[in-house]
């Protein structure tokens, strides 16, 4: 292959758009992909684009917004992201915790316009919730379908001269006396002036595959997705939710027992199915074993969910 300026190796969400950022500044890019674009997290997550709590992460958070609406725009509505916000209602039984979650919400971010909510007014605003729930209320979340900002991003780098491989092996970076000098893949090496990897948890190995250098750890989710006739219209998120995987998580093995105070408790809606979540694990899951706890920890929260159809 021609050498390109940049090389990137990972189809998600960060290196499909930095691929189409470079293209656009005018460099000669390709992009690798072992499996397919979207085929992580980028594409098998919540569905959500929400404000976080930490400071660092809600600058990000802002200039990520304002790249969004620029993708829907360059896209002409095939990505499209709403005007306001739906709202994510943080749910558990405790007035106490809603209040503090408030409070905290409104010293840091007043923008987000928390509010306590419980008895007859929560079960106004979202009668397909538990009865004995109370919830704190913010005006942050912006769902999207899971994956498509990231196959819009792909096609903007399309159409602004990437050549986007897929398949054909992991491809890694090759470093000669200490600089970059291209790409290997099955045996052959495709230069290329500068390597972005974007691998997300695969990135070490994809660097170092020797395993002496692990800066990154993986964080493993299942996530279901489900039909609910009449799904929440805020997204739901369980008020002490922790989004760590359990330091004491038993390895993955096909005998492997599931308790249900591993998985957490979130829902999205989206537009046919809702995402159902979640699980923050330190190895990599078979997804059939954790439907029945994701299924029996959210119905405490939605009783729908326990007999809503499982659609993947």
């Amino acid at each position: 292959m021609a050498a390109v300026d940049v090389a990137v190796i990972g189809g998600g969400i960060a290196g499909v758009s930095v691929a189409a950022f470079l293209a656009e500044g005018g460099l000669r890019v390709r992009l690798y992909e072992r499996d397919a674009i979207a085929a992580g997290a980028s594409g098998r997550n919540s569905g959500i684009v929400q404000h976080p709590f930490d400071p660092i992460m809600a600058d990000l958070y802002g200039r990520s917004l304002a790249e969004y609406r620029k993708l829907a725009d360059a896209t002409g509505g095939a990505f499209a992201l709403g005007d306001e916000p739906a709202g994510l209602l943080l749910v558990g039984r405790e007035i106490a915790a809603a209040k503090v979650a408030a409070r905290d919400w409104a010293g840091a971010w007043p923008v987000t316009r928390p509010d306590v909510v419980v008895g007859a007014d929560l079960r106004a605003l979202e009668p397909a919730l538990a009865p004995d729930l109370v919830a704190c209320r913010l005006t942050i979340g912006f769902p999207v379908t899971p994956g498509a900002a990231t196959e819009a991003f792909a096609a903007v780098a399309r159409r602004a001269g990437v050549d986007v491989v897929v398949g054909g092996g992991v491809a890694r970076p090759v470093v000669v006396d200490g600089h970059v000098t291209g790409v290997e893949r099955n045996g052959s090496v495709e230069p290329a002036g500068e390597v972005v990897v974007a691998a997300g948890p695969w990135t070490p190995d994809v660097v170092e595959p020797a395993g002496t250098w692990r800066p990154i750890r993986s964080s493993w989710g299942v996530v279901a997705s489900v039909v609910l006739p009449n799904a929440p219209r805020h997204g739901l998120e369980a008020i002490d939710i922790t989004v760590e995987p359990h330091a004491d998580a038993a390895p993955e093995s096909a005998s492997r027992q599931v308790h249900d105070d591993e998985v957490e408790f979130s829902l999205v809606p989206a537009t046919g199915s809702s995402a159902l979540g979640s699980t923050f694990l330190p190895n990599e899951p078979d997804p059939e074993m954790w439907v029945a706890s994701l299924r029996s920890v959210g119905s405490r929260y939605v009783p729908a969910v326990a007999a809503a159809p499982l659609v993947g």
